[in-house]
């Protein structure tokens, strides 16, 4: 078999043992949880009459189980949402244009001598470094 049709076709295996769908599921608790959450401390702000924050709590837990709704269906493959299908779409480019990465090794005796970046290296004493030296030794006597 070439290697050239390996690249054509779809491959049959997911990366670290998840399907997308297993990873919308996921994200779909996360969000009812959040939701739930939300909905918790809502009604903790109504019932201390902090009227303003209950409100924007519901706002948003609303938001959240909505979502979480809509990753369900992704997850189903019934899904409708236009950034979850581009995200779909861009990911099957990827699988498609990828290309294994070839490592290349080395035997010791290849490898160039070790040196050490100018930047890094000890720059040379200059007059005033001398003088220091010879200060701090006659200091030390």
């Amino acid at each position: 078999m070439s290697d050239d049709n390996l690249q054509d076709k779809t491959p049959v295996y997911t990366f670290l043992g998840s399907s997308p769908a297993d990873v919308y599921t996921r994200l779909a608790d996360l969000h009812h949880k959040e939701a739930k959450q939300l909905l918790e401390r809502a009604q903790q702000a109504q019932a201390e009459e902090r009227e303003e924050e209950a409100k924007l709590l519901m706002h948003e837990a609303a938001f959240r189980e909505e979502r979480g709704k809509e990753l369900e269906k992704t997850a189903k493959g019934q899904g409708e949402d236009p950034s979850v299908i581009e995200a779909l779409d861009g990911q099957r480019d990827i699988l498609h244009s990828y290309t294994p990465n070839t490592m290349t090794f080395f035997k010791e005796d290849e490898l160039p001598p070790a040196t050490v970046p100018e930047h890094m290296r000890p720059r040379p004493p200059d007059r005033i470094d001398r003088t220091l030296a010879k200060i701090s030794n006659w200091w030390n006597r």
